[in-house]
């Protein structure tokens, strides 16, 4: 590397040219083994080169003044195009460029730029570079000269306002060049950054409106420079009280309040139940698999093994990354299903091939060990927990249904379908009049004071009787309102008799002081006993179409027996056939909270652009006018900090700094 530094020092044109192109590549292909620490000669070598800018002062007019004096006067075709031989003037700017662009490689990092910054040179060389006249020949030159200012900036400790180089950069804050603009302004807030003087008192306040200006365009980079350099202008606040009557602050307050959400992601909800617990009904994840009704057992046994498996566990579990089933108790569940079967020949997948074909039926799910407390060892699949209801082959989970049997008993059909489920209440539980003669709601049979459905009175019970479904399917004994009743209720229940084998009919004494041992039978009445529905639980209903309509209430619909719904959809605490009870819906109700959270770290702590933004309203807020000007901002804050959770720590000293001017605290 000496020789390198030698060579850049010859100016022996073919050995600077060897010197500096293999520093080129070095410095951008392995920058780390550039080392101005390890190689102390090299720097004021390639400075040394770059400290000769001022000879191209007058490039564009074609006329390059030597360090001897010798002026060079070349035509616009020759430097412009480089026709023919490269130009004496060309050649000597491309060696500058290329040192200037080892220099700005070499500074990315932070020992190389500390060193840079010790050497006085460094500050001569740059302030010439950056004091160049606007030249198009000189815009690479100068871009360079900024790049390296930017990283050194931080180790330079300017003693006033007065300063040179700080000079230099102020008057770069007017560019309309963006690159220009953006090197310089992290320049200067590098510069003033570990200085305890107020450097930027000094700026003028227009150059300050402008820059609040430029943090309305959709500039990211852009964006976060301006924001770190009002930072640095705000952390005085004497800045404050000395512009307040030459920048309007209010627009620049506007527009950082919006950037407290900037990029903000809004998470689709969060539910907070309105009934606090214990008073949800939220019922614990079951511990054993559904059982499975035989239409469903049918359909599997079609399927070979181990396509039966795979699809066994999939009707019967569901993907829980925080659950977990006993290889055992899995296999147990799948042999018991298939036990009668397999004594009439059909073949079961033996166990150790069924847990091998777990991940085949949920990808996310695993075989492992694990130990309990008490040291032994434990076989689970991890990623899996058994169902509230099967899993139909259409991917359609089945529906229970919940009608209330008495003796803390309820109805044990489940169903493929809401049609399915509605067809059989109609059928059993809300059965159609037994005297065909007369329409429904007006005829006489069934009752049932006690609010169930097998509830037996005072008479004979009709067991095993078939259901009349005349009443039902026959127009002309039907009242005009009821005819469109039928075909949606018994269109399909003509394939042949229903057997009520849990309804009751009974009668009762007439209440009169006549104690006439004649009975008389009651008008049908008809209840809802889904769940703990208590709609009719009084004096029931004898209006059949009524009550039916009410059922549908409790019904889900149809859509909602398909699990791929999104879980946010999906209500909690509901009963095992996913439909819902007066309970239920009560417990259902949410307060729905909208977060719109900003770019955090790793550490989950506020960064970027919003994290900028507050820290800038804080400063304002530490002065006099700035809490005056942000008196009238505190809703729009106080909002911003209840959706955004990273920066309400920073959001509640901002409004603590505000509420110090109300109280008149300083």
């Amino acid at each position: 590397m000496n020789r390198v530094a030698l060579a850049i020092r010859s100016n022996i044109p073919d050995e600077m040219d060897w010197a500096l192109q293999s520093l080129v590549r070095m410095s951008f292909d392995s920058p780390d083994d550039l080392s101005f620490t390890k190689y102390p000669s090299l720097a004021p070598a390639l400075l040394e080169k770059l400290g000769a800018v001022d000879q191209f002062a007058s490039i564009d007019a074609c006329i390059l003044r030597l360090e001897d004096g010798t002026v060079i006067e070349e035509t616009d075709d020759d430097m412009g195009l480089g026709l023919g031989s490269q130009s004496v003037v060309r050649k000597r700017l491309d060696k500058v460029l290329e040192a200037a662009l080892v220099l700005r490689n070499a500074t990315i990092n932070p020992d190389n730029a500390r060193v840079l910054s010790m050497l006085k040179v460094c500050q001569v060389a740059l302030i010439k570079c950056l004091s160049l006249p606007e030249r198009p020949s000189l815009v690479e030159l100068r871009q360079y000269a900024l790049d390296i200012t930017e990283s050194v900036a931080f180790f330079l400790r300017p003693t006033s306002s007065e300063d040179t180089l700080f000079q230099i950069l102020i008057g770069y804050l007017d560019s309309d060049d963006r690159g220009v603009l953006i090197a310089a302004m992290r320049a200067v807030a590098r510069l003033v950054i570990s200085v305890e003087l107020n450097l930027l008192q000094s700026i003028n306040p227009k150059l300050i409106s402008r820059i609040s200006a430029l943090i309305l365009l959709d500039d990211e980079e852009l964006l976060t420079v301006c924001l770190d350099f009002l930072y640095q202008y705000t952390s005085n606040s004497d800045n404050i009280e000395l512009t307040a009557d030459k920048i309007d602050w209010r627009d620049p307050i506007q527009q950082l309040i919006r950037l407290l959400l900037f990029q903000a992601r809004e998470w689709p909800s969060v539910d907070r139940p309105i009934v606090p617990q214990p008073f949800a009904n939220r019922q614990p994840p079951p511990q054993t698999p559904p059982l499975l009704p035989l239409d469903l057992i049918t359909e599997l046994l079609q399927f070979p093994e181990p396509d039966r498996a795979i699809r066994w566990m999939r009707v019967c579990f569901e993907e829980d990354e925080e659950a977990d089933v006993t290889q055992i108790t899995l296999w147990k569940a799948y042999e018991s299903c298939f036990e009668d079967y397999a004594r009439q020949g059909k073949k079961l997948l033996p166990a150790a091939d069924f847990i091998k074909n777990v991940t085949m039926a949920f990808r996310q799910a695993a075989a492992m060990v694990v130990t309990t407390p008490n040291g032994q060892q434990k076989f689970i699949i991890k990623g899996i927990r058994p169902r509230q209801m099967p899993l139909s082959l259409k991917g359609e989970l089945y529906i229970a249904c919940q009608w209330d049997m008495g003796a803390e008993t309820r109805c044990s059909g489940v169903f493929p379908s809401v049609k399915d489920l509605f067809l059989h209440i109609l059928a059993v539980h809300l059965p159609a009049p037994l005297n065909p003669s007369m329409p429904i709601g007006e005829t006489s049979g069934r009752h049932d004071t006690n609010g169930h459905a097998n509830g037996k009175l005072k008479g004979e019970p009709l067991t095993n009787a078939p259901l009349d479904l005349v009443s039902v399917n026959d127009d002309k004994i039907l009242t005009p309102e009821k005819q469109a009743l039928a075909p949606k209720l018994d269109d399909q229940m003509t394939d042949g008799p229903a057997i009520l084998s849990t309804v009751g009919v009974a009668t009762v004494e007439p209440n009169d002081s006549s104690n006439s041992s004649t009975q008389t039978t009651n008008p049908d009445l008809y209840f809802c006993h889904w769940g703990s529905c208590m709609r009719f639980a009084l004096n029931g209903e004898p209006d059949r179409y009524k009550v039916a309509e009410h059922v549908k209430t409790h019904i889900p619909d149809p859509e909602s027996n398909r699990p791929d719904l999104p879980s946010e959809l999906k209500p909690e605490g509901v009963a095992e056939s996913r439909t819902l009870t007066s309970l239920d819906a009560i417990n259902m109700q949410k307060m729905i909270l909208v977060n719109r959270s900003t770019l955090v770290d790793d550490r989950g702590d506020a960064t970027g652009v919003p994290l900028t933004a507050v820290l800038i309203l804080r400063n304002i807020a530490r002065s006099d006018t700035g809490r005056s000007l942000l008196k009238g901002f505190e809703h729009e804050v106080i909002n911003v900090a209840a959706v955004n959770v990273p920066l309400r720590n920073y959001i509640v000293d901002l409004l603590d700094f505000i509420e110090e001017h109300r109280t008149g605290i300083v």
